[in-house]
């Protein structure tokens, strides 16, 4: 330690020796305030220059004043070039500051300089001045007005936030929100971000000054899909539906005026406009890139048709069990799997002796039903039906035959007339339930595809017209699969006298409701809404509070907002007619119905607020609503879903019975087809539940976290809970089937709604989801009774999770593809990756959520910016002219 003590003493005494003016230099540091930083002599001799300039602004002569304004200029302009730190010249000058702003005010009027001098104070007023006295503005008012850019970045920036705050106060007092006086620093300031890698900034000054056009004209080819990307992330943060629509449409005008008709075609059904959609198809005149377009369409199911057949075909997904049933052929999983493949039932058999009427009960048999639907989707072929299907029919009772027959619908998924061939025999069956049944069938198969003929629309409105109450049924619920989101008038007329008449049944009524709101989806139609509403007010509110069914005339009329937002304002004052618990049920649906997806904070809170009453459970009806409000309002934006998850665990401790049955179906809700474990954990917990129904719902939440995607720990946790529930004959039908969901499809599906890298949302898909929770909501007398066919509702939601690549003749291209997770790169400077983890395939490959695909390779352009669904892709010139190069 002594040594180490000597060392140290001489090594100071070295360094006396190597500055021997340092006691003078700190003494001159103390007195500017900085102890711990020591001057050099450079900077020492720079504070003594810029002194000498702050007194020589005080000077008589005109010309030493000059040559001050000129110098301290020069200095802060210098040091200004790159603003890691605070420059020196600043640190030197601030407690000059108020002596300078003093000096400023002594110059006269009509003195040139004092225009000069003015932008030397502004400039030091970034960071002299005080928070919130906008000084740095204020004197570059008074300023020269010209090069302003020649400060740089740092000094923009603050002048882009003074104007900022400068537009608040004047739109709060009510003074000149046009900022006429600020023209000219806007007018400077966001081109120059445009054009020097600053973008962020320019959007963040228009949204905060409202002039988003201006970057209409401000893009090129070099900086507009950073523009389009950023502002597109900061509109799902946009306080108002119509700030939101404005930079929804700045976005549409700058892609469309580069050319960028996918990614236009994009923003335009986000917002669910079919005239820019409309303008952007007749504006391109590349095949391949409307092919591209085409496939985009038919992905969201927007009824849009133009006069070329082959894009017809395409919006119409004609080619989509085609190209399914290819992917299926390449990973292998083309033949049809058994229900004890999925459940492994034959070892919980094979444990000891079981309840034999739990065994052998119609619900076992219906639940083998959904199973092999479930897992055969789609691929035209089962294990049960396709081998002996007059043999299966008969061992199940009414409710049985009907669902099983209604199954060859989900096995033959967008087979349009194949499917329509295989289902065709059973509709002359002395049997009515299967007939039925068939009918149901006949609109599952047609789900998602449209083609010039409507083969099931004649018979199913025939059916409606003149069959009996079962065939109703069975053709009102085909309708509702084959023409969701079609906005058919022949349905509406059609369907109208069954949800009006009290006459019919008040299943089929209800059921004939909800058809008219997935039909009409999202497409504010007024007659719908007279409808639906007349249905209901002509029905006693007693009616409509014992019956389970009542809930779809309300999700009926949200389904016609849905997205909407503020045009839901009338309808609303309509809802308040209905009287009593069902009333105010209405109104909680139709609000998250319309901010669905949309993040608005002060709905969630709305929902939240209808959660807090403690009242008895006939009074309680809203709260059900409110419940998967919260989840439906927050789903698709990440730090909403993670902040609306920590408010279920509360929820679930403090909340009603009532509550608590629905908090697993909002957690569902919040992570569809997307297996977390942290959802799985508590979804789990809730299984064992004490209450029944909670520990039902929670069973049938893990089916839809899980849904399409084989996750084995959530098989395990199901297999698991099938051996707990052996006795009791309902929690194992809920078991079987989230079995079922979990291997929809084999593991190619997903349920999401939210697609195309989650920018996205599928009207009809979220419908499809909203109605099978809605069943689940009065699990026990909905689900587990007769009502079950609900389930199939969640066919709407379901597609290929796969990312497949054609070439211009959408022919299969094989190609290397890099998938991994996603990441956010809005706002990051320069080109950085969009994917983390990733590892590379040959396509086709799949795509789990939160996952994203890009191509591995030079030789191709992909024509869509979101390597999702159907892909096409074009041969890159510039690969082809450097391969020619190098082998020259």
């Amino acid at each position: 330690e002594r040594q180490w003590r000597e060392r140290k003493l001489m090594k100071k005494q070295k360094k006396k020796q190597r500055n021997p003016g340092k006691k003078k230099l700190k003494k001159d540091a103390d007195d500017l305030g900085f102890v711990e930083e020591e001057l050099s002599e450079e900077d020492l001799e720079l504070k003594k220059k810029l002194d000498l300039y702050v007194e020589r602004l005080t000077d008589v002569s005109k010309e030493l004043r000059q040559v001050a304004i000129d110098g301290l200029k020069n200095e802060v302009r210098s040091s200004t070039s790159s603003m890691t730190g605070v420059p020196k010249p600043f640190k030197f000058l601030k407690p000059h500051y108020t002596k300078i702003k003093e000096t400023f005010k002594t110059y006269d009027e009509n003195d040139s300089q004092k225009s000069l001098f003015a932008d030397l104070v502004s400039v030091l007023a970034i960071t002299m001045s005080e928070p919130g006295t906008n000084e740095a503005l204020q004197y570059a008012l008074i300023g020269t007005r010209t090069g302003i850019t020649s400060w740089g970045h740092e000094y923009l920036r603050t002048l882009s936030g003074e104007i900022s705050n400068t537009y608040k106060k004047r739109v709060e007092t009510g003074g000149d929100a046009e900022l006429k006086d600020l023209q000219f620093l806007i007018d400077e300031i966001i081109p120059f971000n445009m054009h020097h890698n600053a973008e962020p900034d320019a959007v963040d000054l228009c949204l905060e000054i409202n002039r988003l056009p201006l970057l209409v004209d401000q893009c090129s080819e070099h900086n507009y899909e950073r523009v389009c990307l950023y502002l597109l992330s900061c509109a799902s943060y946009a306080a108002d539906p119509e700030d939101y629509e404005t930079c929804l449409n700045v976005c549409f005008k700058i892609l469309r005026l580069r050319q960028a008709y996918p990614e236009a075609l994009r923003v335009a059904l986000k917002l669910n406009n079919l005239e820019l959609i409309d303008h952007i198809m007749r504006e391109c005149k590349d095949t391949a890139i409307l092919k591209q377009m085409a496939f985009m369409i038919g992905r969201q199911r927007i009824p849009y048709h133009v006069r070329n057949e082959e894009i017809n075909a395409i919006m119409g997904n004609n080619k989509l069990s085609e190209n399914f049933k290819l992917v299926a052929k390449d990973l292998q999983v083309l033949e049809p799997k058994t229900v004890e493949q999925v459940t492994k039932s034959q070892f919980d058999e094979a444990k000891g002796p079981l309840n034999t009427s739990a065994v052998d009960s119609s619900k076992k048999l219906i639940a083998e039903t959904y199973v092999n639907a479930f897992v055969n989707f789609g691929f035209g072929t089962d294990s049960i039906l396709a081998a002996g299907a007059n043999r299966w029919f008969p061992r199940n009772k009414d409710t049985g035959k009907f669902v099983a027959a209604a199954s060859l619908g989900l096995i033959h998924m967008w087979e349009g007339d194949e499917g329509m061939n295989a289902i065709d025999k059973y509709l002359y069956v002395p049997d009515d339930n299967i007939i039925a049944g068939s009918y149901f069938a006949m609109g599952l198969t047609n789900c998602g595809i449209m083609n010039d003929f409507d083969p099931s629309l004649q018979i199913l409105l025939e059916q409606i017209k003149s069959g009996k109450d079962i065939c109703k049924l069975g053709s009102v619920l085909g309708l509702s699969f084959a023409y969701a989101g079609s906005n058919r008038v022949e349905i509406l007329d059609a369907l109208s006298t069954l949800v009006i008449d009290t006459n019919y049944s008040f299943e089929i009524s209800a059921m004939s409701a909800l058809c008219l709101g997935i039909v009409f989806v999202g497409s504010c139609n007024v007659d719908v809404l007279n409808i639906i509403m007349q249905g209901v007010t002509d029905r006693e509110a007693s009616t409509l509070e014992t019956n389970k069914l009542s809930r779809y005339f309300a999700l009926a009329l949200g389904l016609v907002f849905l997205g909407q937002q503020d045009k839901i304002d009338a309808s609303i004052e309509a809802v308040k007619v209905v009287p009593g618990p069902f009333g105010k049920f209405m109104t909680y649906t139709l609000t998250f119905c319309a901010y669905a997806a949309t993040g608005n904070v002060l709905k969630i809170q709305e929902m939240l607020h209808g959660c807090n009453d403690h009242l008895e459970a006939k009074d309680s009806l809203h709260q059900i609503a409110a419940v998967l409000g919260i989840a439906i309002i927050a789903m698709g934006e990440e730090i909403g879903m993670e902040m609306v998850f920590r408010t279920m665990n509360h929820l679930l401790q403090y909340g009603e019975p009532i509550i608590r049955k629905t908090v697993p179906l909002a957690i569902a809700l919040l992570s569809l087809s997307n297996p977390q474990i942290s959802t799985m954990d508590i979804l789990t917990k809730l299984t064992y539940d004490n209450d029944k129904e909670v520990a039902q719902v929670a069973i049938f939440a893990l089916g839809l976290i899980g849904a399409g995607s084989n996750n084995s720990r959530l098989a395990e946790l199901l297999r698991q809970q099938a051996s707990y529930c052996l006795k009791d004959s309902d929690n194992l039908f809920i078991v079987r089937i989230a079995q079922g969901l979990l291997q929809m499809g084999k593991g190619l599906m997903n349920i999401n709604p939210i697609h195309s890298d989650k920018f996205l949302l599928s009207n009809v898909g979220l419908a499809g989801i909203l109605v099978a929770t809605f069943a689940a909501t009065d699990i026990q007398n909905i689900i587990c009774a007769n009502y079950h066919y609900t389930l199939f509702y969640l066919a709407l939601a379901a597609y290929p999770r796969f990312c497949v690549t054609l070439n211009e003749n959408l022919e299969p291209l094989p190609v290397p593809v890099r998938v991994g997770l996603a990441v956010d790169i809005a706002g990051q400077a320069g080109k950085p990756k969009t994917i983390t983890g990733f590892q590379t395939h040959t396509a086709p490959v799949l795509l789990a959520y939160g996952e994203r695909a890009e191509l591995g390779t030079e030789e191709y352009t992909s024509l869509a910016s979101v390597l999702e669904n159907f892909v096409i892709l074009k041969t890159n010139p510039d690969y082809i002219e450097r391969k020619i190069q190098s082998l020259l």
